[in-house]
C-alpha cells in the first residue's frame, strides 16, 4: 500500500477519496489523493474537473482539502502551485504544514430515507439518507445546488419530515464536508443541540435497525 506522508506524522493512502476546496474561487469537487511530488507536495486529481479550472487559478491560492480516516475527518490548508495533464490531469499543492482533525463520529450512523427541507440561503430538496445523534448525511441531484452551492462551514436548518411520526422536527446545524458523486451532492452535517423529540425518532431508527 502506497501512501504519502503529508505533515507531523499523518499519511494517506494514495487513491484516498479527498474533498478539495479552492477557497479564492469558492469551488469544491470531490476527488482522489494521486501522490507526492517533491519537497512534500501534494498532488490530486482533476479528471473530472480540469476543464473547469484551467484560466482561473493562480499560484499561491488557498486550498483545503477534506478526506476521512480511521473514522476521524481531517483537514488541511495548503497552497495551489500549478495543474498538470501528465500523465493525467493533476493538480500539485504545497506540502502542507498541518493536519487537523475536525471530527470524530463516535455513534453508529442509521441508514434511512427521510425527505427534508434545507435553508441556506434559500430552502432546497434534500434527503437524509444516514443519521446518528451528532449529525446526518443529505442528498440532493447536483443541479440542486447550482444556484445555491453548499460549502463547509455553511449553517444550516434542516426540518425533517418523518414517515410515521406525528410531526416533523427541525434541527440546525453547520455543513463539514461536501462531496459531488456523478450526478448528486452529498454533505456531511453536523447537529447543533439535538431536540429531545428527534434524538427520540433516531433511538427508534436504531431499534428498528438492529
Amino acid at each position: 500500500m502506497q501512501t504519502v506522508e503529508l505533515a507531523h506524522g499523518y499519511a494517506l493512502e494514495v487513491g484516498a477519496a479527498i474533498q478539495v476546496r479552492i477557497e479564492d474561487i469558492d469551488y469544491t469537487f470531490g476527488s482522489q489523493l494521486v501522490g507526492a511530488g517533491e519537497e512534500g507536495r501534494v498532488l490530486v486529481s482533476t479528471d473530472d474537473v480540469m476543464d473547469r479550472l484551467e484560466g482561473r487559478l493562480q499560484p499561491g491560492m488557498i486550498v483545503s482539502t477534506y478526506y476521512l480516516a480511521d473514522d476521524i475527518y481531517h483537514m488541511f490548508n495548503t497552497r495551489f502551485e500549478s495543474l498538470t495533464g501528465d500523465p493525467r490531469p493533476t493538480m500539485v499543492l504545497e506540502a502542507p504544514t498541518e493536519v487537523l482533525n475536525i471530527e470524530r463520529r463516535s455513534q453508529r450512523r442509521i441508514n434511512c430515507t427521510l425527505p427534508a427541507r434545507v435553508d441556506v440561503r434559500k430552502t432546497l430538496s434534500m434527503e437524509i439518507v444516514d443519521i446518528t445523534h451528532k449529525g446526518c448525511r443529505i442528498t440532493a441531484p447536483a443541479d440542486t445546488s447550482e444556484t445555491v452551492r453548499l460549502a463547509p462551514s455553511d449553517r444550516i436548518l434542516l426540518r425533517i419530515r418523518a414517515p410515521q411520526a406525528p410531526h416533523g422536527y427541525i434541527v440546525e446545524g453547520q455543513v463539514r464536508n461536501v462531496y459531488r458523486r456523478g450526478d448528486t451532492i452529498e454533505a456531511g452535517v453536523l447537529f447543533d443541540t439535538l431536540p429531545e423529540t428527534l434524538k427520540s425518532y433516531i433511538e427508534s431508527l436504531t431499534t428498528n435497525d438492529q
